[in-house]
């Protein structure tokens, strides 16, 4: 089983989310342990100190400016305020008195830092009690809990004045905020999201170089006169599509040469056979054996003039173009039923295709004249697949052994029972229908039928960014 993704794309995009992943995971371990020294406690020297200090303050004001002074002393973390002289509220009495007896060290301790503004104060002059506070904004409370985060930080009381009025007091700790809270992981994820979204654009950019030699290295598996590549990108792609073009233009000029090479020489060979044929015909021998020598030579010329015509089709420059497949296949139809030949076509639309009409009809032409010639008959049909165009052609004749099936698209091979040139021909119109086919990308393929006679398929793809076929 693959564990890893099978695109390079999608591999990059994981091994950035998971690099992302644990540095930040890696860097709020290290906030998160990096603070060791606890905070300052709310009752600490410092903060009773200041209380003490404030509250002197407001003591030594006037009794109509308290209200006000203690409004402005307040600051984060000390909240002050002075109120008139009230019966204190029974309830609060008895939270104060519950709360004095479960924290009396802290009572004490704040009691011995307000002696010296306040002199002595009992219980009845100084309440004191712990408030346990809301989670900090954004936090969520079993979060701030799971962190072993204490929840009483707070301490809350009042201090009575010698006219009887009260100071109350808010003493807030230093908020202790969880590593992990709603809001970051909120933002974990936004974060993992946006760089998602930029990892998908960015390796779709990188690795779009890779998609375009995919697309060129398959038409030039079809076509060696496909488009070349464009040179354009980072340095290393214009070097890689640099080699590319050089590469096609290497193999198209080895096609190209072979191809003249066939040509020229069998141009070359129709002055020697006819300057053979004049002296045979000229020999006084037997006439039997004149007429062998004939056919010979004739098979020769037939060779060369073959050879010659295979190697115009392949080096054929001829433009692609939109035409009418259905009425391409309708005519030669048309033609061979015309001349007395079994045939007969089932299609009544348009096959809108853009390939080359001439080589079309030359592959075509062949397959049908194979059939009427071989199999008594041809039976044509056309249809639309999810990748193109499909043209099946059945004959009722022998069909082929199946381990020959292959074999004939060979040139110049011929079948066992067709060794006669003038009637098995040279072998190489199956090379040129094939070759015809794969130039448009597409391909051909023969199957025996069950019911006998031989099924010739011409599969021809919908046109790519190649643009050498499409069907409409």
């Amino acid at each position: 089983m693959k564990l890893l993704p099978d695109s390079i794309r999608t591999r990059t995009i994981l091994v950035l989310l998971i690099g992302l992943t644990m540095s930040h995971l890696a860097s709020t371990v290290v906030y998160s342990t990096g603070h060791d020294d606890p905070p300052a406690p709310v009752d600490g020297p410092a903060a009773v100190d200041r209380l003490a200090t404030l509250a002197g303050l407001i003591d030594r004001t006037a009794a109509d400016s308290r209200a006000r002074v203690a409004q402005a002393l307040s600051r984060p973390g000390l909240h002050l305020s002075w109120t008139e002289a009230v019966a204190p509220d029974k309830e609060d009495a008895v939270a104060d008195a519950v709360a004095g007896r479960a924290d009396k060290a802290r009572w004490i301790r704040l009691r011995d830092a307000l002696a010296p503004s306040f002199g002595p104060l009992d219980e009845g002059r100084l309440s004191l009690r712990t408030v346990r506070p809301a989670p900090p904004a954004g936090t969520d409370g079993a979060l701030h809990l799971l962190h072993g985060i204490p929840p009483e930080t707070h301490l809350a009381g009042s201090i009575g004045l010698a006219d009887g009025s009260r100071i109350a007091f808010h003493m807030a700790g230093p908020v202790q905020t969880p590593t992990w809270t709603q809001r970051s992981l909120i933002s974990t994820l936004v974060m993992l999201a946006g760089t998602l979204v930029i990892a998908v654009w960015a390796t779709g950019w990188i690795t779009a170089p890779l998609a375009a030699f995919a697309r060129a290295a398959e038409r030039l598996g079809t076509d060696v006169a496909a488009a070349p590549l464009a040179e354009d990108g980072p340095r290393e792609v214009r070097a890689a599509a640099r080699a590319f073009n050089q590469m096609q233009r290497r193999i198209r000029s080895f096609v190209d040469d072979r191809l003249q090479f066939v040509a020229a020489v069998s141009h070359d060979l129709r002055t020697p056979i006819t300057r053979l044929r004049l002296r045979t015909e000229q020999l006084p021998i037997d006439p039997g054996q004149q007429d062998k020598m004939l056919r010979d030579l004739d098979e020769m010329e037939q060779m060369v003039a073959s050879s010659m015509a295979f190697a115009r089709d392949e080096a054929a420059d001829e433009p692609a173009q939109a035409f009418d497949l259905a009425a391409l296949l309708g005519t030669l139809c048309d033609d061979l039923a015309d001349a007395g030949q079994d045939v007969s076509f089932a299609w009544s639309g348009r096959l809108v295709y853009r390939g080359r009409p001439l080589a079309m009809k030359r592959l075509f032409a062949n397959l049908l004249e194979n059939a009427v010639r071989y199999g008594r008959r041809a039976e044509v049909s056309a249809g639309r697949s999810p990748s193109g165009l499909v043209v099946r052609i059945v004959d009722a004749g022998p069909g082929i052994p199946e381990d020959q099936l292959e074999r004939v698209f060979r040139p110049f091979y011929r079948i066992e029972g067709s060794r006669n040139r003038r009637t098995g021909g040279l072998g190489l119109g199956l090379a040129t229908v094939r070759g015809v086919a794969r130039g448009h990308g597409g391909d051909v393929t023969l199957t025996n039928r069950p019911e006998g006679g031989l099924c010739a398929t011409v599969t021809l793809p919908v046109a790519g960014d190649d643009g050498k076929g499409r069907a409409s």
